[in-house]
């Protein structure tokens, strides 16, 4: 059986300043250490998707050291660059006309659809979902009822029971609850942003976070508190013909 394989790493919190220490933790070599895991252990990846939060001081600097961290990945895979509410969407977009990066929202591979949201709202670190983006994947669907969809967002769109992310949910989420409840050729829904791995299902669809590629989250806490003992991390992903995820997310010493 056919298996295509992605990659995802997420909340980066680059900076200009490779330096930079936030919560005890640089996220600069923090990010290295991940990618470099992930350029040495994985093997036959199709596709790396980076789902926001890449840089978090928005600078041009700070997108240049996310192109120089990627600069071997290039030869292994496609890369896909999504924005979270840290990122300049403007930044992205002049990287992915002067490197070997890309922004589209979706793409084909097999019998798998898969879409990137943008779900960044302006001057909010609240997620919002766009109705032009929301009707492509309703068009997709309609288009493909046979194809199997396997959804990337930044922010999260249910409730995780920690009261300072939930403040930052997609602000609409549920428009997509219901697309996907409504559809179920849709597979997989998986997000960052929160900083914690959660697994759970809304039907038969699995709906999943990553962690971190830098500092990690407490669940479930009222304020944002930091998980010491929780290590950074990224996830895999393989999605099979037949509508099948396997995924899994390996942590890494820093």
């Amino acid at each position: 059986m056919n298996e295509i394989k992605i990659i995802q790493i997420t909340d980066l919190h680059l900076n200009a300043d490779k330096s930079h220490i936030a919560h005890d933790i640089n996220p600069y070599n923090s990010a290295q250490i991940i990618i470099n895991e992930v350029i040495k252990e994985s093997k036959n990846i199709n596709s790396l998707i980076l789902t926001g939060d890449l840089v978090d001081d928005e600078s041009r600097e700070g997108y240049e050291n996310l192109s120089e961290l990627l600069v071997e990945a290039h030869d292994k895979c496609q890369i896909f660059l999504m924005p979270g509410n840290h990122d300049s969407i403007e930044e992205i977009d002049k990287l992915c006309k002067t490197k070997n990066f890309n922004n589209d929202k979706y793409f084909s591979i097999n019998n798998w659809i898969i879409f990137m949201f943008n779900t960044k709202k302006n001057n909010s670190p609240n997620g919002i979902l766009y109705k032009k983006e929301v009707d492509d994947l309703q068009n997709l669907l309609n288009t493909f009822p046979t194809k199997n969809f396997m959804i990337f967002l930044h922010h999260h769109p249910i409730i995780i029971e920690s009261e300072s992310m939930d403040k930052m949910i997609i602000e609409n989420s549920e428009i997509l609850i219901n697309i996907i409840k409504n559809n179920e050729n849709i597979k997989g829904v998986c997000w960052g942003h929160i900083h914690q791995e959660i697994m759970t299902k809304i039907n038969k669809t699995k709906l999943f976070s990553t962690p971190s590629t830098c500092y990690q989250a407490t669940p479930k806490s009222k304020s944002f508190l930091i998980d010491h003992s929780a290590k950074p991390g990224y996830r895999v992903i393989k999605l099979l013909d037949d509508g099948e995820i396997k995924t899994h997310v390996t942590r890494c010493d820093i």
